[in-house]
């Protein structure tokens, strides 16, 4: 799944005699951001091979009335963020083209075609402690959506294909054979959680641990990660509210606000263990292709990110480990793709 990449970061503070006061009860930038993965970006063309999402949240009003209702804290170090997000994800087997005289096409020990188009509602808890290292993130996300035709992956798939030969070169990016095999249509419901708070945490390097779960007909699963920024870093959460000790901080020092740029490169580690995957386990409530999964999967995304007042980008590499007990060439290994994000606040 696609992974927003608004990463943890901390305080940094510029020292001149001129004092300016912050705004306690100033509220988060709404943002609204565009994520593409495409693993043809990383020359590679299989498995999990393209993702689109676009985001929007931010501190509405209904949100805090909502945290209140549910018990959460009601103080200018707690905040709310609330939004939607519209995704579509595809999926291929290893290759998506046969070879010469291959039958039968596509490969039934391969991982089917599959294509999920999902809209969601998400809400967001953040909380500036006393201290960096007690400051924390909670996400929460449920969507609804739909697998097979109806998601319109083949037609991305083959628009995303032809415009990249257009661009690059017909030697690009292949036609895809074999769609009329992809998973059938079914209705998706799916839920999920994300918990992260920094371990260490200075105006240049950072570290932080996250734990989640997902909950539904498409994914079910647990997983445990951690991350580390190198690099000029902004608050903690990069658009957090600010810290109380760090507050107090630059007001003791005459300080002038913190600075509104990042600047930074980054490497995440993250491990699921993995209970379903429709992707590989086949349609929940009617029949399809399907193979064996491994139980445990890992990715390991490098890469770099900047963010001024109002823009924000970021671009990363993934590798991720293979997701079938047998593939059908066991010489075949993970995977690999590109995921890029661009933000605009206000």
């Amino acid at each position: 799944m696609l992974r927003v990449l608004v990463l943890l970061s901390s305080a940094a503070v510029a020292q001149t005699p001129e004092a300016t006061a912050l705004p306690e009860e100033e509220k988060l930038p709404f943002v609204t951001a565009l994520h593409f993965e495409n693993d043809v970006l990383a020359q590679s063309d299989r498995f999990y091979t393209t993702g689109l999402r676009l985001e929007h949240h931010g501190e509405y009003n209904p949100c805090r009335k909502l945290a209140l209702a549910l018990g959460f804290p009601d103080t200018v170090d707690h905040r709310y963020p609330c939004g939607v997000s519209l995704s579509q994800n595809i999926y291929t087997p290893s290759d998506i083209t046969p070879s010469e005289g291959e039958t039968p096409w596509p490969n039934p020990e391969d991982r089917p075609y599959g294509g999920w188009l999902h809209a969601g509602v998400l809400f967001q808890h953040l909380a500036a402690a006393d201290s960096p290292t007690r400051s924390s993130r909670l996400t929460l996300e449920a969507t609804v959506g739909v697998t097979g035709p109806a998601s319109g992956a083949e037609h991305v798939q083959r628009g995303v294909h032809s415009a990249l030969r257009h661009l690059f070169g017909p030697d690009t990016a292949r036609d895809p054979i074999g769609w009329e095999a992809q998973l059938p249509t079914e209705p998706t419901l799916h839920l999920s959680a994300l918990r992260e708070q920094p371990l260490l945490w200075s105006p240049f390097v950072d570290a932080a641990w996250s734990a989640g779960a997902m909950l539904g007909t498409v994914f079910t699963n647990a997983s445990a990660g951690a991350t580390v920024r190198v690099g000029w870093l902004a608050r903690p959460f990069g658009l957090a509210p600010l810290m109380p000790s760090i507050r107090q901080r630059l007001r003791a020092e005459q300080a002038p606000p913190e600075r509104t740029w990042e600047a930074y490169l980054f490497a995440r580690g993250q491990v699921r263990l993995v209970a379903r995957n429709l992707f590989l386990d086949g349609t929940l409530f009617r029949k399809s292709l399907s193979v064996r999964k491994t139980p445990v999967v890992g990715d390991t995304e490098v890469g770099g990110a900047v963010r001024t007042r109002h823009f924000q980008a970021a671009l990363s590499m993934v590798f991720r480990s293979q997701e079938m007990a047998e593939p059908p060439d066991s010489r075949l290994g993970g995977h690999r793709f590109a995921q890029l994000q661009l933000a605009y606040l206000r």
